[in-house]
């Protein structure tokens, strides 16, 4: 994201952390005028080091608020690139705040959520009535992902969460349930598992649909059977202890297995023209990282000229041409593709209805 910007703002890019060298090296590295700087966002005098800033992309979550809120106050925009549903639910609080400031948070920020919420924009916008959604997440385990997303993604393995069926919040719990899933181009299809992605609740609401879920696949697709397995025998309990998920998140970055692919797709039932239809949108690629920075980079790039709505806003309620910023992070991506659905029939063949099927 910092080498996408740099170049497009010279002079105005600070790449801050708790270490100065490596804030300092990467800007370095970056170039064009990129500056490194020392900050503590959990310091009561954080928002001093932020003198003269329009705008700050946050990678890191949050225990609290106090940050947020502090740079909405300010007149800071904010963007964030994190999955915590607590922490997202807690920011959308803080719409009243930002309004009267005159400042914009965006959150849902990436490939999930993010990306899935702007495909599901697209699908549900191709029908009449949307009574269901499923948003489908693939993840190659031969990837290099960051610590933070390793430990989120384990602590939630085997988390109760909520997801909205027919319009009532209903809990369940990952890995429990699956559903098979085809990505375009794919010969067969796999399953995958539900998972606390808070995208799923979300889109519930800024999309109006009644049924939303979201489910994980890994490539490769055994891995899946595995963690199923673990969290059916109870060993997802091992996982609430913090030196257990430090032991397996080390293990996670330098064992590699599978590919470095990535897939995000939004699957919408309803009716058109009072028809049945089905209508489905997908981003398929390498390097799921990349991606979620050209999708962060882009929201930074519209709130920096001048699109300054105020509150605080998913993606999907931000973007004003959902299809087109996709188009734009999967043109910037190597080896990326974007599909959706014919305007026709969708035949089951191509994309294979949900059907759950409860594991333990």
């Amino acid at each position: 994201m910092v080498r996408v910007l740099a170049p497009a703002f010279p002079g105005r890019v600070v790449v801050a952390g708790r270490s100065a060298a490596r804030a300092e090296a990467l800007a370095r590295r970056t170039g064009e005028g990129a500056r490194g700087l020392a900050l503590d966002i959990t310091s009561p005098t954080a928002l001093s080091r932020l003198e003269g800033a329009a705008l700050v992309v946050m990678c890191l979550d949050q225990r609290t608020t106090f940050f947020v809120e502090q740079c909405l106050r300010a007149g800071i925009d904010y963007v964030d690139v994190t999955a915590n549903g607590d922490s997202l639910a807690a920011f959308e609080r803080l719409g009243p705040l930002a309004r009267e400031a005159g400042s914009t948070a965006v959150v849902s920020v990436g490939i999930a959520p993010g990306l899935t919420q702007l495909l599901a924009a697209q699908a549900v916008s191709r029908l009449d009535a949307t009574q269901r959604l499923d948003l489908f997440v693939l993840l190659g385990a031969g990837d290099v992902h960051g610590a933070a997303a390793i430990e989120w993604t384990l602590e939630n393995l085997a988390a109760p969460f909520d997801v909205y069926r027919d319009g009532v919040l209903q809990r369940v719990h990952s890995f429990r349930e699956t559903t098979d899933v085809q990505f375009p181009g794919e010969r067969q299809a796999r399953p995958a598992w539900r998972f606390n992605f808070p995208d799923q609740r979300a889109a519930a609401r800024t999309l109006s649909v009644p049924t939303v879920s979201t489910w994980l696949r890994f490539d490769p697709s055994w891995l899946g059977g595995v963690a199923a397995f673990a969290v059916k025998a109870g060993l997802g309990r091992l996982l609430h202890r913090a030196w257990v998920r430090r032991a397996l998140t080390w293990l996670s970055q330098r064992v590699h297995a599978g590919s470095d692919a990535f897939a995000v797709m939004a699957r919408a039932e309803g009716q058109v023209a009072g028809v049945p239809a089905v209508r489905w949108a997908a981003v398929q690629g390498h390097r799921e990282a990349e991606a979620t920075g050209r999708v962060a980079a882009e929201v930074a790039r519209e709130l920096l000229t001048g699109r300054r709505p105020g509150g605080v806003l998913h993606l999907d309620q931000f973007v004003e041409q959902p299809e087109a910023l996709v188009r734009r992070v999967v043109e910037a991506v190597p080896d990326a593709r974007y599909e959706t659905s014919p305007t026709g029939a969708v035949t089951e063949a191509v994309i294979p209805h949900a059907v759950l099927a409860a594991r333990g």
